[in-house]
């Protein structure tokens, strides 16, 4: 996960659909996170490949929700929302790190 500065949740979106692009046939989680006037964005997206392993992207943004004091979702390869809590970050992304791992098992 990366912590980003003013960037908008459309252009952390396009970044994290590039980034899975480049990844090709690798498995891979991609999850960025943006704070603007104290309001979080984030999108994590998972490659094919993540997703054929069993993960899910709109499964695994409940992992850090509570720590952004946010709401989100979506489908198994791409999710976004956004949370009023910019401080809970740094937790959010270890938490994530935390489901994936588990998940991946």
């Amino acid at each position: 996960g990366v912590e980003l500065a003013g960037v908008s949740g459309g252009d952390l979106r396009t970044l994290a659909t590039d980034l899975r692009g480049r990844l090709g046939g690798r498995e891979g989680v991609i999850s960025l996170f943006a704070v603007n006037d104290g309001v979080v964005s984030f999108v994590v997206a998972l490659t094919p490949a993540a997703v054929a392993s069993g993960l899910g992207a709109g499964n695994l943004v409940k992992s850090f929700l509570a720590q952004i004091d946010g709401r989100g979702g979506g489908k198994a390869e791409m999710a976004q929302g956004g949370g009023t809590n910019g401080d809970g970050i740094t937790a959010g992304i270890a938490a994530l790190r935390t489901a994936v791992n588990q998940a991946a098992g």
